[in-house]
């Protein structure tokens, strides 16, 4: 009697194991699933973080103009591989790209290639240093302001923090302040001047010693006033 009621049951026992195992076999499945699913969006979160932290320190990134204004270098990329940062340093006056990987230090961002380049930021200054162990020492433009004239193929600039008066170098987009100080009109008169540069050395009209001189990377304003204010 107990035997017959077994063989009875035995279908549905059979169907109840089949619906239990496809039940387990789902939810796995759509567990599976959305672990993928969480995992694939983590990491697309993961690398849209990445690709948003590199913009914003490219955005950031300043031109490093060389101590005599002959070199800039410009970081133009920098990407996370192989859990290693890498940047793309340009000279941009003669168009020469190193690819350099991020390497420890104690003091600043310190960049190298296995050739022996080395690219080193320290806050403001920076070195860089060729395989041939050719060393230039940089600096990052800054805002100066100051009076501005012109006259005879010669400049002068009083800086506003100070009496001191320095010349403009000739390179960057010192055609660009001649430009709009001519716009002006007041040949060998002082004008108020905003430009973005750097303190370099260059040599002195004499030919006799290097004086400093402000390398005028940006022109950032000029105003028909004879004051800081």
């Amino acid at each position: 009697m107990a035997s017959e009621r077994m063989r009875t049951l035995l279908p549905y026992v059979s169907i109840g194991i089949g619906i239990l195992v496809y039940v387990l076999y789902y939810y796995s499945t759509q567990n599976w699933k959305q672990a993928q699913s969480d995992y694939e969006r983590q990491q697309i979160e993961a690398n849209q973080s990445k690709k948003r932290t590199d913009k914003k320190y490219l955005d950031e990134a300043k031109p490093w103009i060389s101590s005599d204004g002959n070199k800039i270098y410009k970081i133009v990329s920098r990407k996370e591989k192989n859990g290693l940062t890498w940047i793309k340093l340009t000279e941009l006056n003669e168009i020469i790209t190193y690819n350099l990987r991020q390497v420890e230090s104690a003091n600043g961002e310190k960049y190298s290639s296995n050739a022996g380049n080395i690219f080193w930021i320290k806050g403001d200054e920076a070195i860089f240093e060729n395989s041939e162990k050719k060393t230039d020492n940089l600096k990052s433009p800054q805002v100066y302001k100051g009076l501005y004239s012109y006259m005879a193929d010669a400049n002068s600039f009083k800086l506003c923090d100070g009496d001191q008066r320095i010349s403009i170098s000739m390179l960057g987009d010192n055609i660009k302040i001649e430009q709009e100080y001519s716009k002006i009109n007041r040949s060998g008169e002082d004008v108020y001047l905003e430009i973005e540069g750097a303190m370099i050395k260059k040599m002195s009209l004499e030919g006799t010693k290097k004086i400093n001189a402000i390398y005028p990377y940006q022109f950032l304003k000029i105003e028909d006033r004879k004051d800081c204010k």
